[in-house]
């Protein structure tokens, strides 16, 4: 768009994951620290084969809330490979099973909510198979050494809990705390391990979809804003365009026609002065009113004209030597301010075009005729000046005008070719509410001439 410049985008954001901050992964490694070890000390009176953590134990638990802290975002990968192997040492010395198991779980989760989300995904997922294959192992290789070890010294344990019947010692019995090396509960505790990484997953889905949303209400906003300065950015340089466009043509011209009479014809040039004061004047108004909306010290977003401004227009070129015949009914009056200006400006930039592009021009018509639509129609009988000009600014900037109004425009040679035509249809709204304090044209009612006195503060 105009003056506007379209931000790179990256066309696949990495949204980060609730574990890229550190606070969150600094409280679950203390809660897995002090879980996993007070679990650890407690599970291993009701496990009879099993022995306290000692220093080793207590050093193995710390690995895992370690490198939850340390290693993530950065390395993931290296942190579940650590935390997987310290947790299945600490099962081979011979410690208690169950709590931790804690530590890696709570890496492979925090794997999944840090970092990429499809490398978090798939570090995650294949260290779950890691840690599951690894358990699994882990009591394959020590059943039958417990299976043994119980055998030699069983456990004086009470029979409050399990089938009753006589002790039966080896992986499924109930009283001496072996029951998970048995494999359905192996298979139950890789199941509550995807569950974890399922509902991982769907956390940082949910945290990715908010910040996705995020982004795309400002990427909108942001849209939005640079739509609506490149807009009003366009609608200043058409109203600056006709303004002075129509404004320095006819002092162009005024000029020329004064510095021609001035030594032969004083009181012509007079008069051709006095018309380069009043066009450069109103075009002076005409700009502050652009300008204030630049600076916002209140004036209107757009000028409101009525249907005596047109015959201002005519006043101007017909002192310019233009013979212009304004043809305006009695039932246009009530026409909306926007339409009436986008009228206005049709006109203006129509009479500049023939005072620019035309030769010999023996007529200007000016005609507004209403129906279902407006139509307004110049039509000029000269000849274009040489060859056809390229369209300008003021062309487009009209036709811009008259489409943004839902109407459309036609410029070109008259159908007889004795001349150039330009017709504007523009729809009239249902509703026509009479302005209040609008004044009814008359083509016989000329603008009152200016005072030769110029008014205070007319300097720019």
């Amino acid at each position: 768009m105009l003056g506007t410049t379209r931000p790179v985008r990256d066309p696949d954001p990495v949204a980060p994951g609730p574990f890229d901050r550190l606070r969150p992964r600094v409280f679950v490694a203390v809660a897995v620290t002090v879980l996993s070890t007070l679990g650890s000390v407690a599970a291993a009176r009701d496990q009879a084969w099993a022995v306290q953590p000692g220093l080793a134990g207590l050093l193995l638990l710390l690995v895992a809330p370690a490198a939850l802290v340390f290693l993530l975002p950065r390395r993931p990968a290296l942190a579940t490979v650590v935390s997987v192997a310290a947790a299945l040492t600490f099962l081979l010395l011979g410690r208690a099973w169950g709590p931790v198991l804690l530590g890696p779980v709570a890496v492979l989760a925090g794997v999944m909510l840090s970092g990429t989300a499809r490398r978090a995904r798939v570090i995650a997922w294949s260290g779950a198979a890691l840690l599951a294959g690894g358990v699994g192992t882990v009591a394959t290789l020590l059943a039958p050494r417990l299976e043994q070890q119980l055998r030699d010294n069983p456990p004086d344990l009470p029979r409050e809990w399990g089938p009753p019947g006589p002790p039966f010692h080896g992986p499924g019995w109930a009283d001496d705390g072996a029951w998970f090396l048995t494999t359905g509960s192996l298979v139950a505790g890789a199941a509550w391990l995807a569950v974890v990484l399922l509902v991982a997953s769907a956390v940082r889905d949910r945290a990715a979809r908010r910040v996705a949303a995020r982004a795309a209400a400002r990427e909108t906003a942001a849209e939005r804003e640079r739509t609506a300065v490149a807009s009003e950015r366009l609608r200043i340089a058409r109203e600056l365009h006709d303004v002075l466009a129509h404004s320095l043509s006819a002092i162009n011209v005024q000029a020329g026609v004064g510095l021609h009479l001035l030594e032969k014809h004083p009181g012509q040039a007079r008069e051709a002065l006095t018309n380069i004061r009043d066009t450069s004047r109103d075009a002076l108004a005409e700009v502050r009113t652009v300008l204030g909306i630049v600076r916002e010290d209140g004036a209107p977003l757009t000028p409101t004209w009525d249907l005596t401004a047109l015959n201002r227009l005519a006043d101007q070129a017909r002192a310019e030597g233009l013979d212009v015949a304004v043809d305006l009914p009695p039932d246009v009056g009530d026409l909306p301010d926007h339409l009436m200006g986008v009228v206005h400006r049709v006109v203006q930039e129509s009479l500049t075009n023939v005072r620019r592009h035309a030769t010999s021009v023996g007529r200007v018509t000016v005609r507004l005729t209403r129906g279902d639509h407006l139509e307004v129609t110049v039509a000029d009988d000269g000849a274009p000046a040489g060859a056809p000009a390229e369209p300008g600014y003021g062309l487009l900037g009209m036709r811009e005008r008259v489409e943004g109004a839902g109407g459309t425009l036609t410029v070109g040679p008259r159908p007889d070719g004795s001349g150039w035509l330009v017709l504007a249809r523009l729809p009239v709204p249902a509703a026509r509410p009479e302005r209040p304090g609008a004044v009814a044209p008359s083509p016989d009612r000329a603008a009152a001439p200016p005072s030769d006195t110029p008014e205070p503060g007319e300097t720019a």
